[in-house]
């Protein structure tokens, strides 16, 4: 299955021009897959499988420095460290980032240590990665994202990865993120990636660094509002925080998403829909997914349909008062024009 999963990755993944695969006995207990995508150009993939601790590295690094890799994939591996107590051994190897030619990096249920990619050094710097996902692979509910140089100061290791573009740190038990995650200008990053955490808090600040951020993925943790997410101004166009618990979304929250086109709030427990908290939504946004909230529908809806052009799609339901019950919200909007009177009051219906 996994051996499936890496060829398939390379038909859909950019080119690095990896370089040719060496013999199996110099990476094993890792493999190393080639697919031919031009005249003289590979898509190299290297894959590992159930490495016991970061010694297993060993003998092997060597020759993983000399390769230029499109994938690296770390699957299942570290759990005799974990097993044994032993931190120091479920990290990656020294020098990782700044020594190793890898495109895409992905290590999947795997048990990290919270300091995993912090090693001493004084100059940190890998213009070749543009992808980092690490998935079910740490309990930390912090990780350590600025390391020790060994002379007394510190330094940013996602920081070290110039040409980052996309960052995953999914399905794991971070509790919130803040600007220690990118302390330093992230120029290329354009999606951001925490969902199926516990982050219960996001610091603004954390968005400082990321000018280009297109792409924001909230979804699945324990976020109880909105407002203050954002406290400047950022080119987002893709926000999905369903699967917390919101209750509100604020006036404040829309005055910094100028370009927002896709808001996903599905799941969560927003029971109002306030008319000054949506009328500040940019005429950019064009998809709203409010499914499986509690939203109580009165003649404080009215505003929906006049707010929101025809063109942009509502998805969502009254789950009360009873008479409106799974009612989609634009038609309820248009019911509640009809028989609200002027004091509020919904009429017969």
């Amino acid at each position: 299955m996994i051996c499936l999963f890496v060829v398939f990755a390379a038909l859909t993944s950019g080119v690095l021009g990896g370089s040719l695969c060496p013999p199996r006995e110099n990476i094993y207990p890792c493999t190393c897959f080639n697919t031919r995508v031009g005249k003289n150009i590979y898509h190299t993939i290297v894959s590992c499988y159930r490495l016991s601790s970061t010694q297993s590295f060993a003998t092997i690094f060597p020759f993983l420095k000399t390769l230029k890799i499109d994938q690296f994939y770390l699957f299942d591996s570290f759990w005799d460290a974990h097993m044994l107590g032993e931190e120091h051994n479920k990290v990656l190897p020294k020098n990782w980032l700044t020594t190793l030619k890898i495109k895409e990096i992905e290590i999947v249920d795997s048990t990290l240590a919270a300091c995993f990619a912090c090693s001493p050094m004084l100059i940190c710097s890998n213009s070749v990665t543009t992808k980092f996902i690490v998935s079910n692979s740490t309990d930390a509910e912090k990780i350590c994202t600025l390391c020790e140089t060994g002379k007394g100061n510190k330094y940013s290791w996602t920081g070290c990865m110039k040409k980052l573009q996309s960052f995953h740190f999914i399905n794991n038990q971070i509790t919130q993120i803040g600007l220690d995650l990118f302390p330093m200008a992230m120029k290329d990053l354009v999606v951001l990636n925490v969902s199926r955490n516990l982050i219960t808090r996001v610091d603004p600040a954390v968005f400082k660094n990321l000018k280009k951020l297109k792409s924001l993925d909230l979804s699945h943790n324990q976020i109880e509002k909105l407002d203050g997410t954002f406290a400047a101004e950022i080119n987002l166009e893709f926000l999905d925080v369903s699967w917390n618990v919101i209750k509100t979304i604020g006036p404040q929250f829309f005055k910094h998403l100028p370009q927002l086109k896709t808001l996903i709030a599905e799941a969560n427990e927003i029971v109002e829909l306030k008319e000054e908290d949506w009328k500040g939504a940019s005429s950019t946004l064009k998809f709203i997914d409010l499914r499986e909230n509690p939203i109580h529908c009165d003649c404080n809806i009215k505003w929906i349909n006049g707010t929101f052009h025809i063109n942009v799609v509502l998805q969502g339901t009254c789950a009360t008062p009873e008479d409106y019950e799974n009612s989609l919200l634009r038609k309820a909007s248009r019911l509640l024009i009809e028989r609200c009177d002027e004091e509020g009051n919904i009429g017969t219906r």
